[in-house]
């Protein structure tokens, strides 16, 4: 039997990776590619994520976030609690309303459990205990879905403990080494 010469095998991966490539939907913002994409580079970017209001962002080419394309459809501040249950402890709850479309087979939307929290006046990052208060507050079925309806879409609101000089959202992903955060920027007040 003959070896598969390394240099055919390499111009078949090649070829076969680059038939894979897809095209973002129309509308929809890739934030992260590389200006020179290279046959050889594997890895996904690292840039930076911000996500504005009203702007869907493919998030599928940054290491560690969620293969789908998100909108940040509003940023609400001086929201109460619904139910009443609980009271803002660094000052006020922040409604933020979010819908995803899936890109990949995942069964569910990995934003719905970071860890969301936000920056002060002075940029000092202040843990928004979002899981706890949403969970608490919004009982009616409008809080973030983790997991995908049948069209591959989740959507839903999250309620953010912040503080009143709050300057942007953010949202980490710890499941992933390092680290990785995205930055929801604070409509015009």
């Amino acid at each position: 039997m003959r070896a598969f010469p390394a240099a055919l095998f390499s111009v078949a991966c090649a070829v076969s990776l680059a038939s894979c490539a897809q095209t973002a939907p129309p509308g929809v913002t890739v934030v992260s590619q590389s200006a020179d994409p290279s046959a050889t580079t594997t890895w996904k970017s690292d840039a930076p994520v911000t996500l504005q209001v009203g702007s869907s962002t493919d998030l599928s080419q940054t290491r560690g976030l969620a293969k789908a394309v998100v909108t940040v459809e509003s940023i609400t501040e001086k929201v109460a609690c619904p139910t009443g249950a609980t009271k803002p402890k660094n000052g006020q709850f922040i409604a933020v309303k979010i819908s995803a479309t899936r890109l990949d087979t995942s069964e569910g939307f990995g934003m719905a459990v970071y860890e969301w929290g936000s920056l002060d006046g002075t940029g000092k990052a202040v843990t928004g205990n979002a899981g706890l208060v949403t969970g608490l507050c919004l009982t009616d079925g409008s809080a973030l879905k983790l997991a995908w309806d049948a069209s591959g879409r989740a959507a839903g609101t999250l309620l953010i403990d912040a503080p009143t000089t709050v300057t942007a959202i953010t949202a980490t992903n710890t499941m992933v080494t390092p680290s990785v955060t995205v930055t929801l920027a604070m409509p015009a007040r």
